[in-house]
């Protein structure tokens, strides 16, 4: 067991109870300890994370093929994003006259992010135009598919396959799924692509410029505006990144602003774009005063 602190605040219940809110199959809660299944070169881990007494994560293995402590803590803290300076997001945020009243209702809510850029873009590609609950079911169904898992008390913790794996996947066998035929050509296509280099995480991390990275992943069939910037808060953490079009924050501007109608684009890109170098933690606590 070993702990892991936050740079500044942090709240594990309020990962709890983010992920409590999801079905993604990668990860559990259960009896307020969070489980995931995770490959360190090739050896299956088992983590478990609990609240540490100090206000950190402890991080402990069940199951472990041999990875070591450094890998796992590196892991836990670029997945739960504890590096990251949250008092400086909030002395920006106490002068922003929206974020200002969103702050006590989440202090210490970190961004989840996507550790494995493959996970990052299949969801980026099931997510568009669907509900978020169905598009949990699709991933569900290629990772269960895939069937790589550990057991552990009887029950199966899933594992991420590779991008080439999913990427071989037959496109009947997706289509069977209930996956659209232009969602299984861009899984295929831009899987495939993460598996040749040219939108793996080490590629895509040599990027130091925003406008540079966003205008290669966009260029990829599959990825849009809103998919580039999923994957560049979840994964690449560009903290300036906004996912452009998103509903959610659509609606909690709306909510925030008591609008009687939806937002202009531009409305919403006046606001965001005030944002700047705090636009990922902007759209994580405006999520928030949607109750997620």
């Amino acid at each position: 067991m070993m702990e892991i602190k936050a740079n500044g605040p942090y709240r594990f219940d309020e990962t709890l109870d983010y992920m409590k809110h999801q079905d993604d199959c990668l990860y559990r809660v259960m009896d307020d300890e969070i489980y995931k299944a995770e490959w360190f070169h090739g050896n299956k881990v088992l983590m478990k994370l609990s609240e540490s007494e100090g206000g950190g994560v402890n991080i402990g293995t069940v199951v472990n093929e041999s990875a070591n402590a450094d890998e796992i803590k590196r892991y836990c803290e670029d997945w739960l994003d504890l590096d990251y300076d949250l008092d400086g997001f909030y002395q920006f945020a106490e002068k922003d006259k929206r974020l200002s009243g969103l702050i006590d209702g989440h202090y210490g809510y970190r961004m989840v992010g996507k550790v494995d850029i493959a996970d990052a873009f299949l969801w980026s590609i099931l997510g568009q135009q669907i509900t978020k609950s169905f598009a949990y079911v699709l991933k569900r169904r290629v990772i269960e598919y895939c069937g790589h898992f550990i057991e552990y008390k009887g029950e199966k913790f899933y594992l991420m396959p590779s991008a080439g794996e999913i990427a071989g996947i037959d496109s009947e066998v997706l289509r069977k799924m209930q996956i659209s035929t232009r969602k299984t050509e861009y899984i295929k296509g831009v899987l495939a692509s993460v598996e040749s280099g040219e939108l793996s995480k080490s590629y895509l991390e040599s990027f130091d410029d925003y406008d540079e990275v966003f205008k290669h992943l966009t260029s990829f069939r599959g990825i849009g505006p809103w998919s580039a910037n999923t994957v560049l808060m979840r994964t690449l953490k560009f903290r300036n990144a906004v996912p452009v079009g998103d509903a959610g924050i659509k609606n909690a501007i709306k909510r925030v602003d008591g609008l009687d109608a939806a937002p202009s684009k531009g409305y919403i890109n006046e606001i965001t774009d005030e944002w700047g170098r705090f636009g990922m933690y902007g759209t994580l606590y405006m999520w928030g005063a949607l109750g997620g």
